[in-house]
């Protein structure tokens, strides 16, 4: 209880936390260190102590004469500046005095590795002096025998001496070259110096060449000391020492690293066996609260049961009340677009038939008048013949040349061949007003009930385009492309009013400038297709998608109600058809309507649908 109450004001998931953050910290101290690093180090200071022994050996074995050239002595070099910049010197667990330690060991291996680059690079070039100096000595020789016993020279037993003598110290230098000593060295020199007098006294002897050899001879002294000492120094150069030296502080820092880890996993063994009787207490505690959990779990599921009950049936209430009123809302809508519609149709049919009765009155007294005006005209052209084949019977001749001049006034000529021509263009006016009017009352059917009837699709296109003629005129150029299709049973008014709201609003669609609208027709299986194509400006594909939506519109405030596309869209719908849109913005547009042939095949064909 003691506990409980100290460790009762921290909460158990900020315990928790607390102990899975110790538990992650001793987990992390036991992973500070990779041993790979250590091994991959020693792998290296192995390898780079193999160079340096063979960089020696190449050294000895260039001075005795093994190695022909100096290819050995460079191969090694680059791989000994390169691999001890490899180590991974310092870890997590190493402190700072073994940091500094190693870069000061690390920075004294490089300065001896440059010393000894430096005393063999010396060592090449006396050691090359040297074995040049050995490669000519029996050459000279030889030259010297040779020189000696020529036509012209004194032939006396003395020479020979000189000879022998070369040989002497040729042998002696040979075998110093290949064992040298001290007593050696000075022998050689009182031999040379023996050597020398001799060539002077006798005057068979070539003396320069004697000279040559022996000059060679000193060479090899010379040299040779300065090898042996560069060998000296090379042997003695501090590489290795250095590298056992890293080698070293390696190793103890690996040794100090390891028993760091260990020191580590012991904490946290001990930390691993204290969580596991924390463990064991908190499930002791679970299992006495735990009938007292499955009381209370009994309770709450008997109270959910009837809660959820209760919510069920409340639930299913409310969606009843939701899908009833979301009907109501949709047969308000579709009965206020009918309404518009309606209202909209009436109006129009009242208007053209207004203007179609006002017109065909005064139309049909122009015709009636027309037909009494052509025969007046007919009457009065035969009694002007008349007067011309008696102007030539009058006897006075000044009322002929009366007659004559008033005839040459009016162009009596010109009139007999014009107003014939006026009065055709006058009923032609007349047949295209009547044509109009004809069209006005076939549009608006006024005074008929609004029922199905088989009707001709292009003879309805053609009387819409007749009525709004004058405001597509100036937007667009209107191009007809019909297609052989049959009469479909449908209400023609109401094609009619969809043709309409599609062919003005591509007009309106259409850029600066006169665009054009193309009108097609086409049958497709049971349906007939009617295209109106445009080349305006498209629709935006934000715009797309409520282009159906009623009193949605893009155009200006008072310039358009939005009803156009809303009602048509409800027009094909009545029809049983559907309108399919294809727009690229800045391309123009494509509406595509679709309408059965039969309505009733159509009707039956929708309620098959909505059974299955």
């Amino acid at each position: 209880m003691s506990a409980r109450k100290r460790l009762g004001w921290l909460p158990m998931p900020a315990l928790g936390l607390l102990l899975a953050s110790v538990l992650l910290f001793l987990y992390l101290r036991t992973q500070d260190y990779d041993p790979s690093s250590y091994f991959e180090n020693v792998a290296l200071l192995r390898q780079i102590q193999q160079l340096d022994v063979h960089w020696e050996l190449d050294a000895m074995k260039s001075k005795i004469g093994i190695n022909q050239s100096y290819d050995p002595l460079v191969d090694s070099l680059p791989d000994l500046n390169v691999l001890p910049r490899q180590l991974k010197v310092g870890s997590a667990l190493s402190g700072i005095g073994d940091a500094v330690l190693l870069a000061g060991n690390m920075a004294a291996f490089q300065r001896a590795l440059r010393d000894k680059t430096e005393l063999v690079e010396s060592f090449k070039s006396h050691n090359a002096v040297l074995r040049n100096s050995l490669a000519f000595l029996p050459i000279a020789a030889e030259e010297i025998a040779s020189l000696a016993g020529t036509p012209g020279s004194a032939r006396l037993a003395a020479p020979n001496t000189v000879l022998a003598a070369v040989n002497r110290v040729l042998l002696a230098t040979l075998i110093y070259e290949n064992g040298a000593s001290d007593e050696q060295a000075v022998e050689i020199e009182r031999q040379l110096d023996t050597l020398a007098a001799a060539a002077r006294r006798l005057p068979g002897v070539p003396d320069e060449r004697v000279a040559l050899f022996v000059a060679h001879v000193r060479t090899v002294l010379r040299e040779h000391r300065v090898v042996n000492g560069l060998l000296a120094g090379i042997a003695a150069s501090p590489t290795a020492m250095r590298i056992d030296d890293v080698n070293a502080i390696l190793a103890g820092e690996h040794q100090r690293a390891v028993l760091h880890i260990q020191r580590y996993r012991l904490y946290l063994l001990l930390f691993a066996a204290a969580l596991i009787g924390l463990l064991l207490y908190a499930a002791l505690r679970l299992l006495r609260s735990h009938a007292t959990i499955n009381r209370v779990n009994n309770e709450l599921t008997h109270a959910n049961g009837y809660l959820e009950t209760a919510v069920r049936q409340r639930t299913y209430e409310l969606l009843r009340s939701n899908e009833q009123l979301q009907a109501e809302i949709a047969e308000r809508k579709q009965l206020e677009c009918r309404l518009v519609q309606s209202e909209k149709l009436a109006s129009i049919g009242q208007l053209a038939a207004g203007v179609a009765h006002e017109i065909n009155n005064p139309l049909a007294f122009l015709r009636s008048n027309f037909s009494v005006l052509e025969k007046y005209i007919e009457d009065l052209f035969g009694m002007l013949a008349a007067y011309e084949r008696a102007e030539q019977s009058v006897a006075s001749e000044e009322l002929a040349a009366g007659l004559k001049s008033m005839r040459e006034r009016i162009e009596m000529a010109y009139l007999k061949q014009d107003i014939p021509i006026l009065m055709t263009e006058s009923r032609s006016g007349m047949l295209r007003v009547g044509k109009i009017v004809q069209d006005l009352k076939d549009f608006s059917r006024v005074g008929s009930a609004q029922k199905w009837e088989w009707a001709d699709i292009h003879r309805g296109i053609d009387a819409t385009l007749n009525l709004i003629a004058g405001e597509i005129r100036d937007a667009a150029e209107v191009r007809r492309e019909y297609g052989a299709v049959p009469e479909i049973e449908c209400l023609p008014l109401q094609l009619n009013q969809v043709v309409m709201s599609l062919v003005l609003n591509a007009a309106q669609a259409m850029r600066p400038g006169r665009g054009q609208v193309t009108i097609r027709t086409g049958v497709e299986g049971e349906s007939v297709w009617i295209e109106v194509a445009d080349t305006g400006c498209g629709i935006p594909d934000d715009v797309l998608p409520r282009i159906f939506d009623p009193f949605f519109t893009t155009r200006a405030i008072g310039k358009g109600t939005g009803l156009g596309l809303s009602l048509s869209y409800g027009i094909v719908q009545q029809h049983h058809g559907r309108i399919e849109v294809r727009t690229v913005p800045g391309g123009g547009s494509t509406f595509r309507v679709l309408l059965p042939v039969r309505h009733n095949v159509a009707t039956e064909l929708r309620a098959v649908e909505g059974i299955g």
